[in-house]
């Protein structure tokens, strides 16, 4: 039944790199069949790298063909980069567009670029992580504390209401990293047999990750770990590999990937709490593009957060969740 499974996962992949690759080589064959509307959206993500913001990006490049505007796309290689998402922000400002789309990794550091955007009144929709220091026209994405507050209930779940659980964080998660550990935190009150014995920062490179949560481990004995983001997963679900503690150590994780879907059957991480990127893009353009005409559009579209696990990632709804050119 693994290998079964492996080989769905194989193809499901392959279905959408041939996808991907079929558009890039025909790309006239999937040209807006509506007029061009005339109003063009600056897409700002926080990183060009990972599968979480090609996904964002396919649905945005969905909702160019659907809606027919204009989309310019940009963002940094690195994620905490900080400075070059916000330099980027306020030059985007200067081609006038006429909706931006925001996936900001700080929050602070844009309210230049709020203020700024609404003295020129261009609509800003955020998307994955909620801008407060500013005003916006819409947040796209999920509740991430409530999120937080989700992986440590699935984890006392795991448990069965008692072990010393770790919690493996990434030191660029800004906004969405430290709403899900504070509801992480939160929660764990009210839950008297768990209790956090350790915490750890690390890069966007899954290999410090796997350092990181070794390290927890060699210290203290742990009976689970919460990872909050993708590459904090792969490192810690590739610690539990190599100890062969994937079963006896429960490991909830954020964030979906090839590799994470992988160590999932091998059974070296029980949960995955995955949000819809392709809808995220989908909905920022639909949303960007109906501001700038000035329609009215919703304060805040929250994301549906799934559990994933090995029994249910393959339900036709969560493959569509996981591989977006399954739709």
């Amino acid at each position: 039944m693994m290998k079964h499974k492996g080989i769905i996962v194989s193809w499901l992949l392959f279905i959408a790199a041939a996808g991907l690759l079929y558009s890039a080589l025909y790309p006239g064959l999937s040209e807006p069949k509506q007029e061009q509307a005339g109003k063009t959206i600056q897409l700002i993500l926080r990183t060009s790298k990972g599968d979480y913001w090609k996904n964002v990006t396919m649905g945005a490049q969905a909702a160019v063909k659907e809606f027919g505007v204009n989309l310019h796309i940009s963002a940094p290689s690195d994620e905490g980069d900080i400075d070059a998402q916000v330099q980027t922000a306020m030059q985007s400002l200067e081609t006038e567009p006429d909706a931006i789309v925001l996936g900001a990794n700080a929050d602070s550091a844009f309210e230049p670029f709020l203020i700024e955007a609404a003295r020129r009144h261009i609509p800003v929709i955020a998307i994955d992580s909620l801008l407060t220091s500013g005003e916006i026209t819409s947040y796209i994405g999920m509740d991430n504390y409530a999120a937080g507050e989700a992986a440590m209930r699935e984890m006392s779940e795991q448990l069965e209401g008692k072990g010393d659980v770790a919690i493996a964080a990434f030191s660029k998660g800004g906004i969405n990293g430290g709403l899900r550990e504070k509801g992480i935190r939160d929660a764990v009150k009210q839950y008297p047999g768990i209790r956090i014995v350790d915490s750890q920062y690390c890069s966007d490179e899954y290999g410090a990750c796997q350092q990181a949560v070794r390290e927890m481990m060699d210290k203290q004995q742990i009976d689970g770990v919460l990872s909050l983001n993708t590459e904090t997963s792969i490192g810690a679900a590739l610690e539990l590999k190599r100890r062969q503690a994937g079963e006896r150590i429960k490991l909830v994780g954020f964030d979906s990937s090839p590799e994470l879907l992988e160590l999932l059957q091998e059974n070296q991480l029980q949960t995955l709490i995955v949000q819809n990127p392709f809808s995220m893009g989908y909905l920022s353009v639909k949303h960007a593009l109906e501001a700038a005409q000035g329609k009215a559009v919703p304060e805040w579209v929250e994301m549906n957060v799934e559990l994933i696990t090995e029994e249910n990632m393959f339900w036709l709804k969560n493959q569509k969740l996981l591989f977006p050119v399954v739709q």
